[in-house]
């Protein structure tokens, strides 16, 4: 029989509302690539979050739908001209997010990309 260890933070990791998992990648991305904070966009608000969620709207998209409607420019790419650069986030950034957050291991993986993707959390079509 083969057991696995789940840490402390691993637990907590898999508990998180989608909400919570939404803001804390929100939070990395904004402030890595844009130099802002969750509150400096309307993703402050939770009821925000939520209706992007609902709406099965993708982390991706919605980031990115605010980056075109405010003309967000990264300022995590120096040395590369505003002509070149693209401001756009893409799902590389969100993987290295997640791995950043540590939301990108474990065995909540499939729930968080499920979430990150616009599909909520619904475990029964994971297995």
């Amino acid at each position: 029989m083969q057991t696995k260890l789940i840490t402390p933070l691993r637990a907590a990791q898999t508990c998180q509302t989608p909400v919570a998992i939404w803001q804390t990648l929100l939070k990395q991305i904004l402030g890595q690539h844009y130099g802002l904070q969750l509150n400096d966009t309307p993703f402050g608000d939770d009821g925000v979050i939520q209706k992007h969620i609902d709406a099965g709207i993708t982390l991706v998209d919605a980031l990115n739908f605010i980056v075109e409607k405010y003309e967000l420019v990264r300022t995590d790419r120096p040395g590369v001209t505003i002509q070149e650069r693209s401001s756009i986030i893409t799902d590389v950034d969100i993987l290295r997010a997640r791995k950043v957050t540590g939301l990108g291991m474990g065995s909540g993986y499939r729930i968080i990309s499920r979430i990150t993707q616009g599909k909520g959390s619904d475990q029964e079509n994971e297995q």
